[in-house]
């Protein structure tokens, strides 16, 4: 990972097709009361658009014990903007635009976890 995000870096996804469940114990059948049965989803998409710009400093985490997991990466700031269309209810919903929104704080970071935690990825 470099030290620096000059331009920054962006995910963009466009149109993303989903299924929304409508409730979450309605997509994990399984913790469904018992005698309800799952409402088949209606079909979904989602937008957004995420921008990371700007290094605030160094990350680095690790824990060899019973969690296994290792961090590296760096503090950012972060913005997003997003939407979501559900044709079938003729709902949709769109965010503010990106420049309005304010992050808690945002990571740019490479992880090891699991069965991956051994293993060097530089």
């Amino acid at each position: 990972m470099k030290d620096e995000l000059d331009e920054g870096a962006r995910y963009q996804v466009h149109d993303l097709g989903l299924k929304d469940y409508r409730q979450l114990a309605n997509s994990l059948p399984a913790f469904l009361p018992k005698g309800v049965s799952q409402t088949p989803p209606d079909a979904a998409t989602a937008s957004f658009d995420m921008h990371w710009k700007g290094n605030l400093g160094k990350v680095s985490v690790s824990d060899p014990g019973p969690n296994r997991f290792a961090v590296e990466g760096m503090l950012t700031h972060a913005t997003m903007a997003w939407s979501c269309k559900v044709p079938s209810k003729t709902f949709k919903f769109q965010s503010a635009a990106a420049s309005t929104s304010h992050e808690t704080f945002a990571e740019l970071v490479n992880e090891r976890n699991g069965s991956f935690f051994n293993e060097d990825d530089d």
